[in-house]
């Protein structure tokens, strides 16, 4: 049996999908997984054993039109991968498509997932209503879906020896010692979805006060977020550890692994700290925090705000979702999170 399962979207959502990639190998021990992604996500999926081959869509569109598979399961919802998908030479096919019509639509076997998205044959309205209703996490939904309910497998990131005594250097470069915690402040989001994004002064506060208790900070970010944690440092009293944004995939996948704990948005970094059982306290505002899973790994904070998961990446109010997260709990919750590491 082969299965093409299409993955190029968001870098943490290629990251999370790991599992279903271990839950199907596990229900079909014979199979071929085949995984189609984009370049910039291929370290992500480095030495995953799940994985029989792996496609890369800006090379091998072509030669994956020469090929036949038993299923093809699509996970993406844009015009260009729902037409390609759909093109391909399978017996089963699963996810959305481009319709005849020109529409994209999606196959009953995936409802529980995309009638609470952008392409939801309800409507944008009725579709957020139900994300916003929903308690499930994303690896459960299409565990579900995928005929393997109730496994919660982990997230796969592979790091290799060299990779993990890379980490250890760092902290010993920056003088932490075993006994120390260091935190990771990663609260931008990229460009993508700027309302993930809690505002530069929160940021400084919350440094300032954990650098003020004697904890170690290393400030993270992508290049995204190059000139956000200039003024960040700019601003700052405390003396902390800058990684720069301009680190290479598998750099800050070893950066995150040298910490002991997280504070980010949701984005990338909250996957890969939850990939590398760090502690996380993670905080949304326009995304859903139920979907989102820690494996027991840390907590959520959420505002208490009627725009919460609204799945809008721009805004025309004065006070936003994720402006009403408070600095105190995001606090709060690193200093429960460092007492429980310390335990």
């Amino acid at each position: 049996m082969k299965i093409l399962f299409i993955k190029l979207g968001a870098l943490g959502g290629v990251l999370r999908a790991t599992p279903l990639f271990t839950g199907l190998k596990k229900k079909y021990p014979e199979s071929e997984l085949h995984v189609v992604t984009k370049t910039n996500a291929v370290d992500l999926l480095e030495g995953n054993k799940d994985i029989d081959r792996l496609w890369i869509w800006e090379n091998d569109k072509e030669d994956l039109k020469k090929k036949h598979f038993d299923w093809i399961i699509n996970t993406e919802d844009d015009v260009e991968t729902c037409t390609f998908a759909k093109r391909l030479n399978a017996r089963k096919f699963s996810g959305p498509y481009l319709s005849d019509a020109g529409n994209i639509v999606y196959t009953e076997d995936v409802s529980p997932w995309y009638d609470m998205g952008k392409i939801s044959r309800f409507g944008l309205e009725r579709a957020n209503e139900l994300k916003k209703k929903s308690s499930k996490k994303y690896q459960e939904i299409y565990s579900e879906i995928l005929g393997f309910p109730n496994k919660n497998y982990p997230l796969i990131l592979n790091l290799s020896e060299n990779e993990k005594k890379w980490s250890i250097q760092f902290r010993k470069e920056h003088s932490i010692l075993d006994q120390e915690i260091l935190i990771g402040i990663n609260t931008g989001a990229g460009t993508n979805w700027p309302l993930k994004s809690i505002s530069i002064e929160k940021t400084v506060e919350i440094i300032e006060n954990l650098a003020n208790k004697n904890l170690k900070i290393v400030l993270l970010g992508g290049p995204d977020e190059n000139e956000r944690n200039k003024k960040i440092l700019k601003n700052l009293n405390a003396k902390i550890i800058n990684s720069g944004t301009q680190n290479t995939m598998r750099n800050f996948i070893k950066i995150i692994n040298a910490l002991d704990m997280i504070i980010t948005s949701d984005t990338l970094a909250l996957h890969i700290a939850a990939a590398l059982n760090k502690r996380i306290v993670s905080f949304f505002g326009p995304t859903s925090a139920e979907e989102i899973e820690l494996y027991g790994n840390g907590v959520k904070i959420k505002p208490d705000s009627d725009c919460y998961c609204c799945f809008q990446k721009t805004h025309n109010k004065d006070v936003m979702c994720i402006d009403e997260i408070k600095t105190e709990d995001l606090i709060e919750a690193a200093l429960n999170q460092i007492e429980y590491i310390r335990k």
